[in-house]
């Protein structure tokens, strides 16, 4: 930084969105940063004429409270530096070397002269460090390397950011006022800079980003994170997020100028020419911009989905198997449903939330929109209301994020069966996410013709054959349950008269065994489980299988593995192809072949 810089520096206020750092700050910087520094090789450094503060400040000094007075550099206190310039702020490099002791009053031990680093210097000390014995004299390349950074860094904020919101050191009216008025080709006049020079410190700090941060992917997912939680980070990992920060200010200046789009900051790959001069949406071929060109455009939009925030972040989770929406919506009839089958799952050893399936309650969805009493209404109009929704909830999530909707239900209010005989699914919205010059012959015939489902698929719902406790616990297990919770003294006969009610097609359930049972359905239904367990445990020749839960945790088991969440936006429009497909031939595209392979 020369005379003429640092005057302009003061005049446009550039350290507002990036203030200057005293040594001691400038050190604890580099330390948190995983450089270690001392003062004492700040002043080598200095003495051999390799790395100076930016600026030093003559404090002034007050006699009433006999202390030396240092600048502030925020916005609430807009000191007039012009004022002070000529007596109180010099370059350093201009100056005779003065040893570091000099600038303490030793009278009464208090700092007299201020040095004052900028935080991107840190670049450059780096350098240094790492070729210490080599370097003999200055590089001017290196102090025109950060001059173009601070002439730069109103743009700050836009690297303090989760690529959603930015981080302001000033009031948003002022940053943005500062914004509109900032000239960068005068900018870099100041600095006798150009355009290319700064396409060029662009392209190096993003070469930096690999070493410090790992892959492309781990670099968009920092990008992605809020500022608050990466500026805690520590280390060379807190040093590759100074230099991303660096990188996303300068994308955003360089796009500003331009006008236009420019390569990210893990696109560049050190050419900084093509910054200048490739417009990144027509990039081809084997660059990592040609690949995200290909499998992130939206044939059918046409639209560059990485450029869509929280789409990337969706696929970036995926692909980073940190897949947080729910690849099955598995809608239960029942309050019991809801409680048990998650047991179940856990028997079987898995946590069915870790599958990504959301178990929904259907009994809960229709007492929010209307009474059970009028489901049955001879007009049938609340129930139509009902499944209208469900028709919008089960296409909205498919679309969107692929999840399969199941049901499970029981024949005792027929809620399923009515779910199932619905048209559930949107036909002209499936066929539109099919590409019929990418069909074979059988296929593109097939969606041609008028004999498309568009009910649920067979495949994806299940009905008891009586209901859920009858199917999947033994009479004596319930036997025992109900006599616990209830204190009861029922009979093994009783219980096992209403199992043989049910194979005669007669509806009834264990609520019919005893009054009591009514009100304790889950208490019973929790007790029976660890009666089940512990009958499973003792032998082994009890077998699972004629418990009907367990065939339909296998399936949704596989659903879940088979169903592969999107890692680009290519992935997402094959997997939305063979989804409608499924559906419209009324084909459960995730059920194992009969060999079981």
């Amino acid at each position: 930084m020369d005379s003429k810089f640092l005057r302009y520096y003061f005049e446009k206020r550039l350290y507002l969105e990036n203030p200057p750092l005293k040594m001691k700050d400038f050190i604890k910087f580099c330390n948190n940063r995983g450089i270690n520094i001392k003062k004492s090789k700040l002043e080598e450094f200095e003495k051999r004429g390799l790395f100076y503060p930016i600026f030093r400040f003559k404090a002034v000094y007050n006699e009433v409270s006999n202390v030396y007075m240092a600048p502030s550099f925020d916005d609430y206190v807009n000191e007039d530096f012009m004022k002070l310039y000529d007596d109180y702020i010099h370059i350093p490099k201009d100056k005779d070397f003065l040893e570091f002791d000099n600038f303490y009053d030793k009278d009464i031990g208090i700092c007299k002269i201020y040095s004052y680093y900028s935080s991107f210097q840190i670049y450059s000390l780096v350098f240094l460090l790492n070729n210490d014995k080599l370097i003999k004299d200055p590089i001017p390349a290196m102090d025109k390397f950060i001059d173009i950074l601070i002439a730069t860094q109103i743009y700050a904020p836009y690297g303090r950011s989760n690529m959603r919101n930015y981080s302001l050191k000033t009031n948003y009216e002022d940053f943005h006022k500062r914004l509109d008025e900032f000239d960068l080709e005068d900018t870099l006049k100041i600095i006798d800079a150009d355009e290319d020079e700064l396409y060029s410190v662009y392209a190096k700090i993003c070469n930096e980003l690999d070493k410090y941060l790992g892959s492309d992917y781990a670099i968009q997912l920092w990008k992605s994170v809020d500022w608050k939680k990466k500026d805690k980070c520590i280390g060379y990992t807190r040093l590759g997020i100074e230099y991303l920060q660096w990188a996303m200010m300068l994308k955003r200046c360089i796009e500003d100028y331009l006008g236009r789009e420019i390569f990210d900051v893990d696109e560049v790959q050190g050419d900084w020419e093509k910054v200048k001069n490739v417009i990144p949406s027509d990039e081809k071929g084997a660059t990592l911009r040609g690949y995200r060109n290909e499998v992130f455009t939206n044939k059918n939009t046409g639209e560059y989905e990485f450029n869509l925030k929280r789409r990337k972040s969706y696929y970036l989770a995926n692909s980073l198997t940190l897949d947080y929406h729910p690849k099955i919506l598995l809608f239960v009839e029942g309050k019991t449903e809801e409680i048990m089958i998650p047991k179940f799952f856990e028997f079987y050893g898995f946590n069915h939330k870790n599958l990504g399936i959301e178990i929904i309650d259907i009994g809960g969805i229709l007492n929010f929109y209307s009474s059970k009493t009028f489901v049955n209404a001879p007009n049938n109009k609340p129930f139509k209301a009902v499944v209208n929704n469900f028709f919008n909830l089960i296409n909205f999530n498919l679309k969107l994020w692929q999840a399969i909707p199941c049901f499970i239900g029981d024949r005792e209010n027929d809620i399923i069966n009515k779910l199932i005989s619905g048209k559930m699914f949107d036909t002209k919205d499936l066929l539109n996410q099919i590409d019929l010059s990418d069909m074979d012959d059988s296929d593109r015939d097939f969606v041609a013709n008028d004999d498309l489902n568009d009910n649920l698929v067979t495949g994806w719902s299940w009905i008891w054959d009586n209901d859920f406790e009858i199917d999947n616990f033994k009479p004596t297990e319930i036997q025992r349950a109900i006599n616990d919770v209830c204190g009861t003294n029922i009979s093994l006969e009783d219980v096992e008269n209403i199992y043989d009610s049910c194979k005669n097609n007669e509806k009834k359930g264990i609520k019919d065994i005893d009054p009591k049972v009514k009100n304790h359905k889950i208490e019973i239904n929790k007790k029976a489980f660890e009666y089940m367990k512990e009958d499973i445990e003792k032998s082994l020749n009890i077998s699972i299988n004629d418990r009907k839960i367990f065939s339909i945790l296998d399936e949704l088991i596989d659903m879940s593995i088979l169903n592969h969440s999107p890692v680009n936006t290519s992935h997402a429009l094959r997997n939305q192809k063979e989804l409608s497909l499924c559906i419209l031939k009324d084909y459960n595209i995730f059920k194992r072949d009969e060999d079981g392979i």
